[in-house]
C-alpha cells in the first residue's frame, strides 16, 4: 500500500514537473527552484506568482528563537512602502510640480554609503566636486551589468577595440552573470574548482594558461549556488594573486549576502590593507535579501576605482534619475536613518538584517536535518559542499549543494530524467542541477567560452550533475511533531 501511495505521489510530481519545465523552458535555472508543496500550502497556483515574494510571510509566527521577528520584518516593510504612498498622494495633488524621475537620488546614495560605512567600516562617498563612488541602481542584476560594463570600457582604453574583455569566473556561480557577460559579448573563462568543497583559492589562478590576458573576475564573499562562506584571509589572497598575474584586472565581488552575515565586519577587513584594492574591487550590493524586497530592485554599486569608473559613470549618467521613484522612496525609508545621524534605529536595522540572517539559518539547518533523517538514501555519504554535514550548524544563507547517492541518480536514470528531477520525484523537494551554474549555452553560442572544449572543464561539469542546489528562502522550517500529535 505504501508502495502504491509513493507511486501515486511520484506521478503527480512528475505531471507537475511537465508543467514547469515547459513554463519554463527559456529559464532552466528556475526550474524547481521552490518545492511545489509550499507554494500549494501559501495559496499559489504557479511558480510564475510564487518567486519573488516576500521571505518574511514564512517567517512562522511562533518561531521560538526569534517571535517577534516576523511583526517586526513587516512593519519595516510597511513603513517604507507608506512612505511611498505619501510621495504619491503629493505628487497626485500637484503633478506638475515635481521632477517625476527622481525623489532625491542623492539622498538615497547617502544612505547606502551610511549603511556601509555604519555596518562594514568601509567609506564610500559622493562628494562634490569629485567623481561618484557610491551608484544605485535598479538591483544587484543591473550593478553587475554595470560593473560589467565598465571592465569592457576599460578594456578598450587599455588595449583597443580588437578583442572583447575578458572575465575570469570561479565555478560554480550565479547564472545571471554569465548571461549578460555573453550579452554585452565579453569572453569568459570558466574556472572549475581544484577542492572538493568548490571555493575558489589563490591556487587556482595558476591554472589559467599562458597568454590569456584576464580583464576582470566575477566572485561571491558567500557563493550563490553553494551558500558557502570564502573566509576573509583565503578571499584577500585569491584577490592578490589575481592583481599579481594581471595587475589590471577589476575583481567584481557580489556581495548581497555579506550584511546578513554574523562576522559582516570581518569579510571585508583586509579592503583598506593595499591600495590595489580600493583601484580595482567593485563592490555589488543589493536590498533584496537582507530586507525582503526582491520586487522592489534595489541594488547599489560601489567602487573607488580611477581607471574602471570611466565607464561606470557614462553609464549611470543615464540612469542617476533612472531608478523609479517608488524605488527610491522605499529604499529610503529602508535605510535613510543610515545617513540621518539617527544612530540608534540604524543600530536596530543592523540588528534587524542579522536576525532576518540567522532565521534563514536556523530554517537551513532544520531543513537539512528533516532531509537526512527522512531521505538519507538518497544523499550520498560524503557531502564535500557542506561546510558542516555532521550537524549543519553555521552561519550560512539560505542555500546549500548536496550530493546524490547512487541509488537517487540510478532512479532517475530510470525514468529516464536528471538526478535533481528524481530527487524531487522521491522527495517533493525541489531543487536545482548544480551544473546548471556551471556552464551557459549562450557563451559558447556565440564562441566566447575561451576554455570551450577544455576536458578539465567537460569533467567538472558532469561531475556537477551529481549534486543538487537546493533553495530556502521562502520554504518554512519543519513543524517537529508532538507525541500526542497522530
Amino acid at each position: 500500500m505504501t508502495d502504491q501511495r509513493n507511486g501515486n505521489e511520484q506521478d503527480v510530481r512528475f505531471r507537475v514537473y511537465e508543467s514547469y519545465k515547459e513554463t519554463f523552458a527559456s529559464a532552466p535555472i528556475r526550474l524547481m527552484s521552490r518545492t511545489v508543496s509550499t507554494m500549494r500550502s501559501m495559496g499559489y497556483d504557479d511558480l510564475a506568482t510564487a518567486i519573488g515574494d516576500l521571505d518574511w510571510r514564512t517567517v512562522p509566527a511562533d518561531d521560538p528563537v526569534d517571535p517577534f521577528l516576523r511583526d517586526d520584518w513587516e512593519a519595516l516593510l510597511v513603513q517604507a512602502f507608506d512612505n511611498m504612498a505619501g510621495w504619491l498622494h503629493q505628487l497626485a495633488a500637484r503633478p506638475l510640480a515635481y521632477n517625476l524621475d527622481s525623489l532625491g537620488y542623492p539622498a538615497v546614495t547617502e544612505a547606502w554609503s551610511g549603511m556601509w560605512r555604519k555596518q562594514m567600516g568601509l567609506e564610500f562617498s559622493n562628494r562634490r566636486g569629485r567623481p561618484p563612488e557610491v551608484f544605485v541602481l535598479h538591483g544587484g542584476n543591473q550593478a553587475v551589468q554595470v560593473a560589467l560594463t565598465g571592465v569592457a570600457e576599460a578594456r578598450r582604453d587599455r588595449a583597443g577595440s580588437d578583442r572583447p574583455a575578458t572575465v575570469l569566473v570561479p565555478l560554480p556561480t550565479f547564472s545571471c552573470p554569465l548571461d549578460q557577460i555573453a550579452l554585452l559579448g565579453l569572453r569568459a573563462f570558466l574556472l572549475p574548482p581544484a577542492e572538493p568543497g568548490m571555493d575558489p583559492g589563490p591556487d587556482d589562478i595558476a591554472r589559467v594558461p599562458d597568454g590569456v590576458d584576464i580583464d576582470a573576475v566575477y566572485a561571491m564573499p558567500i557563493n550563490n549556488p553553494t551558500g558557502r562562506t570564502l573566509a576573509p584571509a583565503r578571499l584577500r589572497a585569491f584577490v592578490e594573486a589575481v592583481l599579481d598575474r594581471w595587475p589590471h584586472a577589476a575583481v567584481i565581488l557580489d556581495s548581497v549576502y555579506v550584511r546578513l552575515h554574523p562576522a559582516y565586519r570581518e569579510l571585508f577587513a583586509w579592503f583598506d590593507d593595499d591600495p590595489r584594492f580600493a583601484e580595482s574591487v567593485i563592490i555589488v550590493d543589493s536590498l533584496s535579501k537582507s530586507h525582503g524586497v526582491t520586487g522592489l530592485r534595489a541594488g547599489a554599486l560601489l567602487t573607488r576605482s580611477t581607471a574602471l569608473r570611466g565607464g561606470i559613470v557614462r553609464y549611470a549618467q543615464n540612469v542617476m534619475a533612472g531608478p523609479s521613484n517608488t524605488m527610491q522612496a522605499v529604499t529610503l525609508a529602508l535605510i535613510g536613518p543610515h545617513a540621518t545621524g539617527e544612530e540608534e534605529f540604524s543600530d536596530y536595522l543592523i540588528r534587524l538584517q542579522l536576525r532576518i540572517g540567522r532565521h534563514l539559518q536556523r530554517r537551513r539547518r532544520l531543513l537539512l536535518e528533516q532531509s537526512f533523517e527522512r531521505w538519507g538514501e538518497l544523499l550520498h555519504a560524503e557531502q564535500p559542499v557542506l561546510p558542516d554535514p555532521a550537524t549543519f550548524d553555521w552561519e550560512g544563507s539560505m542555500y546549500a549543494v548536496l550530493q546524490l547517492s547512487d541509488r537517487c541518480r540510478s532512479a532517475a536514470a530510470a525514468r529516464p530524467v536528471s538526478p535533481t528531477v528524481g530527487f524531487y520525484l522521491e522527495t517533493g523537494i525541489g531543487g536545482v542541477p548544480l551544473d546548471g551554474f556551471c556552464r551557459n549555452a549562450n557563451l559558447v553560442r556565440h564562441g566566447l567560452l575561451v576554455n570551450h572544449g577544455s576536458d578539465e572543464l567537460a569533467a567538472f561539469q558532469e561531475h556537477a550533475a551529481r549534486f543538487v542546489r537546493l533553495s530556502f528562502g521562502m520554504t518554512p522550517p519543519p513543524r517537529r511533531r508532538r507525541a500526542t500529535d497522530s
